[in-house]
Parts: structure tokens; sequence; C-alpha cells
């Protein structure tokens, strides 16, 4: 009986000891007393999972062996040199291992020292590595324009610019030598580029990497949707296509041909096929490109169990087509942060815009500000701002509205993207934004700051 009691507790202290969950910990230089949040990546954004107060920038946070492998940001109210930044950030990676950092602020911002933490010494000696390269790459390709070959200075650039390149593969080649096996390693090969020759013209150079972009590094793992890597590639690769003074059919056309290209190397029947379908949806949808949409919806269906794409594309279709410009907005009743209820058809203003918004879209948080400066400053229109947040975390919500102060009308939808106010309008994406006149008729659906200004600039005060 008494080996029995031994060996039972024996296997619940072993238990306790597996289980136990990892630390992540540190302190933040010039961090103001207020909360510090920890967020999580997946697809394309950050989404916070846990927050705790700080007084002193110290920091605190349990992840268990189940939390994903992947990149992680602190988010934390700084003051230095007397100038208040309240989403302050550092990102780092967990891989399954407790993580200790000190952050000091450096000349170009946050610069975190891990004590214990391999991944993360080696994810941010690659991450310095090519903010360098970067710089330096650039620099010199300023110089081979216009090419003069026989030109000491053009030739000596074209040599720098390929030594660069070839200096870079044998930085990557040593560190997948030495760690083969971090995750930290596979971001870094996820971004190997082919050498180009320093005496290409510009065109040659974008006709080439239309070719070879993904070559050896296909879409293919599904462990960096936990990391900002297929997001950022599907993007350069796009703009590669994207040429000025083409029309708005002829560039559609070319995106055409960029998403073939682009979903020839994404791995098929995979989590990964539907992230980078209904990513490329997301944001042909925020440019306004029905041809891109259609063709994606009537090529690369989903054939997983998990979503029908092609269904969700012609859904989005009949959507954007009841929310076109010239159509008539559905009327909703709001209840603000005040308790105060809003119906969108009683507001005296002879303008509308109604802003569907979440804390976590980075865009939202790029873009609010702004508009906000304008409501208050430039508004001379008498429009109002109905600002509906569709954060499905209450958290995320509460968050942001208590580091700015909205003067708007602003209102947090607990249902998220499954409210009905959303639903009515159709909404796939934020930011959203519908300038609507009087009667609710849509006179414009600005995608950004830049449309917005110039959708207002066409308006006359009523």
């Amino acid at each position: 009986m008494r080996y029995g009691i031994l060996i039972g507790s024996l296997l619940i202290r072993v238990s306790t000891l597996i289980s136990q969950p990892f630390v992540i910990q540190g302190n933040i230089q010039y961090a103001e007393k207020g909360m510090i949040y920890l967020a999580s990546y997946y697809g394309d954004r950050f989404q916070v999972t846990d927050s705790m107060e700080s007084t002193s920038g110290s920091f605190y946070f349990l992840l268990s062996e189940k939390a994903p492998v992947g990149v992680y940001r602190l988010i934390y109210p700084e003051v230095y040199q007397g100038i208040m930044t309240r989403n302050r950030f550092v990102e780092f990676i967990y891989n399954r291992e407790d993580v200790s950092m000190n952050i000091t602020l450096g000349e170009k911002g946050p610069v975190p020292f891990f004590e214990n933490s391999l991944e993360n010494q080696v994810y941010f000696e690659f991450m310095t590595f090519q903010l360098d390269y970067e710089a330096q790459l650039t620099e010199t390709y300023r110089l081979l324009f216009p090419a003069l070959p026989g030109d000491s200075v053009y030739d000596s650039a074209v040599q720098r610019y390929e030594a660069l390149q070839h200096n870079r593969y044998r930085f990557m080649d040593s560190i997948s030598s030495l760690y083969p096996d971090l995750y930290a390693t596979k971001i870094m090969n996820a971004f190997r580029a082919p050498v180009m020759a320093g005496s290409m013209t510009h065109a040659q150079r974008i006709q080439t990497l239309k070719q070879v972009f993904f070559d050896g590094n296909p879409i293919d793992d599904p462990a960096l949707l936990h990391a900002p890597v297929y997001t950022f590639r599907i993007i350069d690769y796009l703009s590669l296509y994207r040429v000025d003074t083409l029309s708005m059919e002829g560039q559609q056309e070319a995106f055409m041909e960029a998403v073939d290209r682009i979903m020839d190397h994404v791995a098929p029947l995979s989590e990964l096929h539907s992230f980078v379908v209904e990513f490329l949806l997301e944001g042909f949808e925020l440019l306004g490109m029905e041809m891109v949409q259609v063709h994606l919806a009537e090529n690369y269906p989903d054939e997983s169990c998990e979503s029908d794409v092609a269904g969700m594309v012609l859904s989005r279709m009949e959507g954007y087509k009841k929310m076109a410009v010239g159509s008539i907005a559905p009327d909703f009743i709001i209840r603000d942060i005040h308790g105060k209820y809003h119906r969108l058809s009683k507001l005296p203003n002879p303008y509308v815009l109604v802003l569907f918004w979440a804390g976590t879209c980075e865009h939202c948080a790029a873009m609010i500000p702004e508009l906000h400066r304008w409501y208050l400053d430039e508004n001379d229109l008498d429009m109002e701002v109905v600002a509906i947040s569709i954060d499905s975390s209450a958290a995320n919500f509460e968050k942001y509205i208590r580091d700015v102060d909205l003067q708007w009308i602003t209102s947090h939808d607990q249902l998220g993207w499954n409210g009905k106010v959303p639903g009515d309008y159709h909404v796939y994406a934020t930011p959203s934004m519908f300038l609507l006149d009087r009667e609710q008729k849509i006179l414009a659906r600005p995608v950004n700051m830049k449309s917005f200004r110039k959708a207002v600039r066409k308006l006359e005060p009523l």
C-alpha cells in the first residue's frame, strides 16, 4: 500500500511537470504603466491572446504546448523623450521553449535581447542581416541606371549588386547548415530569392522574377501560416504585375495571370490553398476588381470539406451588387458605447460614412486616426461617421477605444462578422466604408483615406 501511494504521488508530480506551461517573460525599457498584450499570428493578422497590467515594464505570460509555434507580438505603451506611443511592439518566435528577453530602445525602434532562446537569436540575426542587405541592395541598384558598360562606377555597381546577392545566399546556407530544424530557419528560407544579373534591365528583371519567383520556395508549409511570410510573398509577387498605365480592365487581366502563377505553386487540397484563395479574394474585393474575384471562384474552388470558396465568391458577388454605388443602403438601429440608440434613417446629417472596422485590423489602425482628424478638423460637410466594430473579442474593441477617444458614433457588434448589420451590408473585410447621402444612397465605397478624400471632394455642403 505504501509503495502504491509513493508511485501514485510520483506519477502526479511527473504529470504536473509534463503539462507545465512555457514562460514568456522579460522587461521593457521606457515602457509606460499600462497594459501589455500578447498577440499570436495566423494567416494575415495578429490576434490578442493574453494581457497583463504592468507598472514597471516587466511582463510574464504562460503558453502551453498546445499554443501554436510561430511569431508572436508584444504590444505595449511607451514614453520616450516625452513622446507617448501606445502601440509599440516587438515580435518573437515561440517554439515550445521558455523565452526571456530584455527590450531596449535603439535608433530605429525597440531592440530585444534574448538570454536563452536560440530560435530568437537566429531569427533576429537574420532580420538584422536582411534589413542591412535590403538597404545596400537598394542603394547599389540606383547606380545601375542608366546602363553604361565600360564606365567604372557602373561596372563596380554591377559587381557589387551580384556580390551582395551571393553573400546573402552564403549567409542563408550557413544558418541552414547549422540550424536546419529551427522555425526561424523555415522563415528565412521562405524568403530566398534567385540571384539576378546586375547587367539586366529593369524590364528583364521583372520578367525573370515573374518566372522564377517561387522556384524552390513554393507555398507548401502550413506551419508558416503562423508567421508573416506568405502574405508578404504574395503581395511582392503581385506587385510585379502592377502597371500604372493599364486600364482597370487591363490591370485585372494582368492580375489574373499573376493569380494563375501563384496558384501553380500553392499546395493543393490544403489549409494553405484555402487561405491563399480567401486572402486573394478579400484583397481584390478591397480593390474593387470583380473580374479577378470571379476568375478565382471559377478556377480555384476549395475542394476540401472545410469550405466552398466558389459558392462563397458567388455569394459575395451578389452582395457586392446589392451594395454597389447607386444602391440604397439598408437602414439599421445600433446602440453606441454610451448606451444611446441611433437609427441611420433618422440621422440629421446630409452625409453619413458607415465604417466597419476591427481593433485587430492593422489597416484600420493606420487609417482611423487620420479619418478621425479629418472628422474633427476638416469636416465642412456636416458628415457623421458611424463606426461599427466587428471585433469578435470585446477585449480587443475595449482596448482600442480606451486608447483612442473617438468623437463620432461608435458601436460594437458583439456577433462580429455574423452580426445583422455587417450581414445586411455584406461586409467581408475590414475596413469597409460606405459613403451615403440623406436618402441612404451609396455615393462611394472608399477603400482607404486616399479614395475617401477623393470621394469627399466631389460632394457639396447641403
